[in-house]
């Protein structure tokens, strides 16, 4: 199956740099760009997959946690020790770290991601990302009768998520323990104006938007300009072809 021949793959890369005597001086990074499918959610996922996200909520395509937090790895021997980091770091945050690892720059200074190499080498350090978008697009899903209206929309600022709107799976699906596979669809939900403390609250259970009103607005303030600020190209129109 992919998983094993993703494991044949990566073996024959580490192999060939033993052999070539790189391998201690080779930074090696594994990540994911999103949490796995579930119970039949996103559109074109409806057979069973193994993927699983407890005790995070939700699945690939939305924008819960369990759809956008992943685990990673970075395996460096002349660089770094064993240990866990819990370092906050986003997918766009890796150009520019990798770039530093190299020792190398930016050539433009508006980039999104941040260089976080002294971070990942120094866990006593705070890391420089201090907010982050998740996602911003607009649904196009006829079948679940889910097209148009309210971009779906994620920000994080701090420890706090202010999530706009997300379709789709919002469930908190358990490990299986006696399968590989889930087969249950979903009940597709479309669910606006959330907001969670991810410090105390990371499987988001606890909706504070109208607990704490000024922070949630003052937060949903921040995305909305990033929206506003969007290039009209930055949404062309739907390709089938796509």
């Amino acid at each position: 199956g992919m998983v094993t021949a993703m494991d044949d793959a990566v073996g024959n890369i580490t192999a060939a740099l033993k052999l070539s005597n790189l391998y201690d001086n080779t930074v090696i990074v594994w990540f994911s760009d999103n949490g796995g499918p579930l119970r039949g959610w996103p559109p074109g996922h409806e057979t069973a997959y193994g993927a699983n996200n407890w005790p995070l909520r939700g699945a690939k395509m939305t924008m819960w946690e369990g759809g956008t937090r992943t685990v990673a790895f970075v395996h460096a021997p002349q660089y770094l020790s064993p240990r866990i980091s819990t370092t906050w770091m986003h997918v766009t945050d890796w150009f520019p770290t990798i770039l530093s690892i190299a020792g190398l720059s930016p050539t433009r200074p508006d980039l999104d991601g941040l260089d976080q190499w002294a971070q990942l080498q120094d866990t006593s350090l705070d890391s420089p990302r201090k907010e982050m978008i998740y996602n911003i697009f607009y649904p196009n899903f006829p079948q679940y009768n889910l097209t148009g209206g309210p971009a779906l929309a994620a920000i994080r600022v701090g420890d706090w998520k202010y999530i706009q709107r997300t379709v789709g799976y919002s469930g908190w699906a358990e490990a299986p323990e006696s399968k590989v596979k889930n087969e249950q669809f979903p009940d597709v939900e479309d669910i606006r104006n959330a907001l969670y403390n991810l410090a105390t609250d990371p499987e988001e259970k606890e909706n504070l938007f109208d607990v704490e009103p000024e922070l949630a607005a003052d937060i949903k303030a921040k995305l909305d300009k990033y929206i506003d600020d969007l290039p009209e190209e930055f949404f062309p129109d739907p390709d089938p072809a796509g």
